[in-house]
């Protein structure tokens, strides 16, 4: 149960008269939530049925997924256990431009991207990564539910962007440092959100409440570049020093709250509610510094044999950073139409009020209209302790290093049903989401894209005996964020006449993303 985090941290350090300062940005780990206008930590959908109706589920809520996803459509399952997984691929390029709209070449480095013999002017990368979910439900008795879970967010953790880019010039391999390395040059994050809930049902078969409890233990690790001094406007790799951020947060607390209601035979309501409590750690960091060669390639030997870590700084507990967590909330109508005749499992009469739309309903169709409360981050607070030394220069690290997101609020809407090919052994599903542009080009960053959303998506359910296997595969596209080159991130820098930072933005550019996923899952039912 990996998540993936999606997360990451811009390092930035201040040389001025014999002094550098290092920041670490940590957009750190992202929890667990599946479809609504996602938070802009991780993107839609977790669960395999979940991600073949485009997420259009909180009014259906028929497997244990509940747990997290709408506790209180627990009352109305049988006894289950669910064991799914995604495997999530998802493609980015960040293209870097200055002002003017030109890419950017890093100083002394021939010829620049998108010329003849040079790199590529986007950079690109592609992370393959395993999302996991296991749940549980039991009901003791016909009114009362009690769930577990273990989710994982529904981002990539592993990513590469990669600290240079190779390209062929004149027939000879060469390297150049990478366009985007001040943004993030890789993550790799582990992630668990166990959640236990409760249900009960306030009127049988017709209202049911619920809520649960959730926390979140996770590690991450981020690397990125930041400028020594900031001397031009221009990129000029030689101020480079690397920073890698390690961070873990053994208890993230928050809750879910759920509300499921048979309005009429036909029409179903569901409400879902999720509040956390910030993400915040204490930080391990790592400097180094005199990184590159003067051709721009890596320098393997900065420090003489008698003083072999010469350039390297590592602080086990250098600071603290805190990142807010957006609450969220949705809700969603589905209305289904009754099969006749239809057999049921053994299992789904062994409880009063077990729903099975497998063997009650023909067809179905639910929206969702969601809401994320992400303007509640307006920037990674970042804190370091006072006095760090930064080996190899003369410098120390800066107390103070907030990096600007300022996201915004978020709106979508969800859409999807299934149709019952055979009663009680094959349906078929397909739906679709859509949600609002969550932040301004002039903050595009590499840790999550906050352009908007769209996805379509497909899936099927088979049932053998008291297991449904399922399968589901979507994808997702992202508006591009493109600030023509005026971006509004800055590293931190010695130039007190910059006001301390990067006298060049380094998140101009554009950023374009897509994501394509394949979900399989079982859920046995008792």
């Amino acid at each position: 149960m990996n998540k993936p985090l999606p997360e990451r941290f811009l390092m930035s350090f201040n040389y001025r008269s014999g002094r550098l300062a290092g920041v670490a940005s940590a957009l750190a780990l992202a929890l667990s939530h599946e479809a609504q206008a996602s938070n802009g930590l991780d993107s839609p959908d977790v669960g395999v049925a979940q991600v073949g109706r485009g997420g259009a589920w909180v009014a259906r809520a028929d497997d244990p997924m509940a747990v997290y996803m709408n506790p209180a459509a627990m009352s109305f399952q049988a006894n289950g256990v669910h064991l799914g997984a995604h495997l999530m691929i998802q493609s980015s390029c960040f293209t870097r431009v200055d002002e003017n709209g030109e890419s950017i070449s890093p100083g002394n480095a021939v010829p620049g991207p998108g010329e003849e013999n040079g790199p590529e002017a986007a950079q690109c990368t592609t992370g393959v990564f395993p999302n996991p979910q296991l749940a549980a439900v039991f009901r003791p008795i016909d009114r009362l539910a009690i769930g577990v879970a273990i989710v994982a967010p529904h981002a990539v953790g592993n990513v590469d962007w990669g600290e240079s880019v190779e390209f062929d010039f004149l027939g000879n391999s060469r390297t150049q440092p990478a366009p985007g390395r001040y943004l993030l040059a890789g993550q790799n994050s582990i992630l668990l959100f166990p959640t236990v809930s409760v249900s009960y049902a306030v009127i049988p078969d017709e209202l049911s409440v619920g809520a649960g409890f959730t926390w979140g233990i996770a590690n991450a690790e981020l690397s990125t570049f930041t400028e020594a001094t900031s001397g031009s406007a221009e990129d000029d790799f030689t101020r480079d020093v690397k920073a890698t951020l390690n961070t873990s947060d053994m208890f993230v607390p928050g809750f879910v709250l759920g509300a499921n209601w048979r309005a009429t035979k036909n029409f179903d309501l569901g409400a879902w509610f999720r509040w956390s409590d910030a993400f915040s750690a204490r930080t391990a960091l790592k400097l180094e510094s005199g990184y590159w060669l003067a051709g721009g390639t890596k320098n393997e030997q900065p420090c003489t044999p008698t003083d072999p870590g010469c350039n390297l700084t590592d602080i086990a507990d250098a600071g603290s950073f805190r990142l807010a967590i957006p609450a969220e909330a949705k809700l969603g109508m589905r209305y289904h139409h009754p099969l006749k005749g239809s057999d049921h499992p053994s299992w789904s009469v062994r409880r009063d009020y077990v729903r099975d739309p497998l063997s009650d309903d023909l067809f179905d169709f639910e929206v969702d209209l969601t809401w994320a409360h992400n303007s509640q981050v307006k920037a990674v607070e970042i804190q370091f302790d006072p006095g760090i030394p930064v080996k190899g220069t003369p410098g120390t690290v800066p107390e103070d290093g907030d990096i600007p997101h300022n996201w915004k609020d978020v709106l979508g809407v969800r859409f999807g049903g299934d149709f019952t090919i055979l009663p009680n052994f094959l349906a078929a599903r397909a739906g679709g989401f859509f949600e609002g542009k969550g932040q301004d080009d002039e903050y595009l960053n590499l840790d999550f894209h906050m352009g908007w959303k769209a996805g379509v998506s497909a899936g099927g359910t088979v049932r053998l005996g008291p297991v449904d296997v399922s399968m589901a595969y979507q994808h997702t596209f992202y508006g591009t964020l493109d600030n023509g080159g005026k971006g509004k991130v800055r590293a931190l820098s010695g130039d007190l006449s910059t006001g301390s930072r990067s006298q060049q933005a380094v998140n101009g550019g554009s950023l374009e993303s897509q994501l394509n996923e394949l979900a399989l899952g079982g859920t046995l039912r008792f």
